[in-house]
């Protein structure tokens, strides 16, 4: 009887790490992929450069994406576990809200980050430098203590902050190289994910759409 329950929670839990979060759409990893390792669910996962098709729970650069927890993953005569073992399917998702559960304290409004050895989240502002975790596109939307279940989640537009950016090659003749020389340093954001590149600038105290035309 040692996996005899031993305790009994006062309320019901938040959410189970890796458990969608709420009913809003899901967007998957284009193609399927296996564990080629162990993979912890409700983190994140690269791909394995090495082997097409398998991902791993550590990589470099943007992880592929979330791991989720999804039903189809019996595994009779163990006990429960939080991981998709090696050789198993493993369900990738690039856009949707998520329980996650984290190590230290996360405020709403925090970047997620994810260790680049475990796939583990935490949470930073963004742009800050984490050791051993890259900052992801994902965010918290709601604020957990150290041991606690928080959601994250990467829908609605997505912003790039931008320095200084040279638009002298997009001159037009309505508009001379000096004014967009002039506007450089106050764009404020890139836009992306649309169909047409545009910059949002501010000028003269007001803000202007620019439209940069695609390669």
């Amino acid at each position: 009887m040692a996996d005899f329950q031993k305790t009994v929670a006062l309320y019901p839990a938040i959410g189970v790490p890796g458990a969608f979060a709420s009913i809003n759409p899901i967007v998957s990893a284009p193609m399927g992929y296996i564990a080629g390792a162990n993979v912890p669910i409700g983190g994140f996962c690269w791909e394995d450069s090495d082997n097409e098709g398998q991902v791993l729970p550590s990589g470099s650069g943007m992880p592929l994406g979330f791991v989720c927890r999804e039903m189809a993953y019996p595994y009779f005569g163990a006990d429960a576990i939080d991981y998709v073992p090696k050789g198993e399917n493993v369900s990738v998702q690039v856009e949707g809200d998520f329980y996650v559960k984290v190590a230290a304290a996360v405020t709403k409004g925090q970047k997620v980050f994810a260790s680049t050895t475990t796939g583990a989240v935490s949470g930073a502002s963004a742009g800050s430098v984490v050791a051993g975790s890259v900052e992801t596109n994902w965010e918290f939307v709601t604020s957990a203590g150290a041991g606690g279940t928080a959601k994250i989640s990467n829908h609605g537009q997505r912003i790039v902050t931008a320095s200084a950016i040279d638009l002298s090659s997009y001159e037009t003749s309505a508009h001379a190289a000096e004014t967009y020389s002039t506007i450089a340093n106050t764009v404020t954001a890139v836009v992306a994910g649309s169909a047409a590149h545009t910059i949002k600038v501010t000028k003269n105290g007001e803000d202007t759409t620019v439209a940069i035309p695609q390669e």
